[in-house]
């Protein structure tokens, strides 16, 4: 019989967890590292580390936020315009 997971470490539970809660995410995912393949640690720890900066923004000032979110987005832009020169050339 295959090795089956414990609930919390079932993909569609943590990508929840990570979504709803990041930080308890965050710290399901750091306790249980060696119980994940490399692509899988990569993807959930993506996914909980943007979500907890997402979250953690709430606690900034409006002002500072602002600021935070517009840099976001400028990366986004130039990470998007930059992937489509490489691709002209």
């Amino acid at each position: 019989m295959e090795n089956k997971k414990p609930w919390y470490l079932r993909k569609k539970i943590l990508y929840f967890i990570c979504i709803v809660t990041p930080p308890i995410g965050y710290i399901v995912l750091v306790t249980n590292l060696k119980k994940f393949k490399q692509e899988e640690k990569i993807n959930f720890l993506t996914i909980s580390t943007i979500m907890t900066a997402i979250w953690v923004l709430k606690f900034l000032p409006k002002n500072i936020e602002l600021y935070v979110w517009c840099l976001i987005l400028a990366i986004i832009i130039g990470n998007f315009i930059l992937k489509h020169f490489k691709r002209t050339k």
